[in-house]
């Protein structure tokens, strides 16, 4: 017996809800596996931009190393010979100068003796080889005497822990860092001491530099720094990155201000 007009109905209902569900699923799946490619795809682009960033930093970083290792040698070979040469002029006058110009001669000579010893201590600090040569932890201290000998700072540095090396990739920019936070504080926080602690941890290496000067807001510096792409807070926290290092910046202002980095101990140095 044909079917009726009812069952012939309910029959394309039923087809044509069978078809739009599939063609909702089918609609739905390409959805879901469009939205899931473009995800990976942003990631991919995240992931891409970051490694950029990372080996674009590590080009400057290389250049400035570079460049720098090429000022300490200047320094060391011209600018020392210079300063020697000032001081022989002045041992050969000496003899000849009258009682008032002795004095006069002699306070010169310990200010060229002076000088010459800043020049030595900023050659060492700025040369690579250097730096690795006697390690991060001296490299530091080093550059705490530089500052102290200024007479403007009273600088106060303890070390915990028993001493390793990082790998020699990590000392240089973690002492670049260092110099960096430190460079900060004298243009910026006109403050009377400077503290470090150097914490060689069992799993850590924690690192504080603080301050006792006019303090920041973090919030608005970090926002500021990003807007002029400058190479202040935000290229130390990139610094520290690269190391696989975290950065921890606490300031407030008329609170003066600390910098704490934790970088992980290396399995193999």
């Amino acid at each position: 017996m044909p079917p009726t007009s009812p069952q012939i109905i309910s029959s394309v209902i039923i087809v044509s809800t069978l078809l739009l569900l599939i063609f909702g699923g089918i609609i739905v799946r390409y959805i879901f596996l469009y939205q899931r490619k473009k995800y990976r795809h942003i990631q991919e682009v995240v992931v891409l931009r970051e490694d950029f960033n990372r080996t674009l930093l590590q080009s400057k970083l290389e250049i400035q190393e570079q460049t720098l290792d090429h000022i300490a040698k200047e320094l060391h070979a011209n600018f020392s010979h210079l300063v020697s040469l000032i001081n022989i002029n002045l041992s050969e006058l000496l003899p000849q100068s009258s009682d008032d110009m002795k004095e006069n001669i002699k306070e010169t000579k310990a200010l060229a003796k002076q000088l010459m010893a800043d020049l030595k201590a900023l050659s060492a600090s700025l040369n690579t080889d250097h730096t690795l040569h006697i390690g991060f932890s001296k490299a530091l201290e080093n550059e705490l005497a530089r500052l102290g000998n200024r007479k403007k700072y009273d600088i106060q540095f303890t070390r915990l822990g028993d001493e390793y090396r990082l790998s020699p990739e990590h000392e240089i920019i973690l002492f670049r860092l260092c110099q960096e936070v430190l460079n900060n504080i004298i243009k910026y926080a006109k403050a009377a001491t400077i503290k470090a602690i150097l914490h060689y941890a069992p799993e850590l290496l924690i690192l504080e530099i603080s301050d006792d000067g006019v303090g920041f807001d973090v919030e608005t510096a970090l926002a500021q720094s990003g807007g002029r792409e400058s190479t202040g807070l935000l290229n130390i926290k990139r610094r520290a990155a690269l190391i696989n290092g975290g950065v921890t910046i606490n300031s407030r202002p008329g609170e003066g201000t600390l910098v704490a980095i934790a970088i992980p101990k290396p399995s193999n140095p």
